[in-house]
């Protein structure tokens, strides 16, 4: 049982960083920062040149077809959440994404040959997003929080997630510029596998459980 509303923003903030409740927040925060520095934004501002060299030279059939991805692999994502489970989902995603970034980053090295694997990685890179670290990081913050703290987690989440992005978008040409394509994507390659490392060593299986079970898991954890 949690320990009600708290006066003003200082004990709220002590409820997220209280010993129960640390880990989950830690852990939904670097979930953030994964789903932001994976590179899709990256993707999404070279995904035009991609498609064009792959011979789609219409910005709207490219966008059809990105949206297409999405919205297919999301359906998908929906209908598996409950029975693969969300860690399963989740390191699955991001093991897509590191092959399909490495890919991309293969073809810019490769003086952006040959064309087919640039198309085959961009429409493999987001399928694996909306698969799972498109979505799956924000249910976790209903599933891993007590009800007294959940709201406030939820908002403290969205906040690092847009300084997050923020940030990316800010730095993203310069690190372009730094590294060049090539070393651009085999960075977000090596961020997508530190992610799926820190998933299979870190986030337990919320699927199916109450949120007292999962409470324990990290109780158990912990001590």
């Amino acid at each position: 049982g949690g320990g009600g509303g708290g006066g003003g923003g200082g004990a709220s903030l002590r409820l997220l960083l209280g010993r129960g409740v640390r880990r989950q927040f830690g852990l939904g925060c670097v979930l953030m920062f994964v789903q932001q520095f994976s590179g899709i934004n990256a993707v999404i501002f070279y995904s035009a040149s991609i498609l064009q060299a792959g011979g789609i030279d219409d910005p709207n059939t490219g966008g059809l077809l990105i949206m297409g991805v999405q919205v297919v692999m999301t359906a998908v994502a929906v209908l598996l959440m409950d029975r693969a489970g969300r860690r399963a989902l989740l390191l699955v995603s991001l093991a897509g994404m590191c092959f399909c970034a490495a890919a991309m980053g293969a073809f810019h090295l490769n003086a952006q040959r040959p064309t087919w694997l640039a198309l085959a990685s961009l429409v493999g890179y987001i399928a694996s997003f909306s698969l799972g670290l498109g979505a799956i990081p924000w249910l976790l913050m209903g599933e891993l929080f007590a009800a007294d703290v959940r709201a406030l987690a939820a908002s403290m989440a969205t906040l690092l997630n847009w300084a997050f992005s923020f940030t990316m978008t800010l730095v993203f040409a310069q690190l372009n510029a730094a590294l060049g394509p090539a070393g651009t994507f085999f960075l977000f390659s090596a961020i997508c596998a530190a992610g799926a490392a820190f998933v299979a060593a870190c986030l337990p299986e919320t699927k199916g459980r109450s949120l007292a079970e999962v409470q324990a898991l990290f109780g158990s954890e912990a001590s």
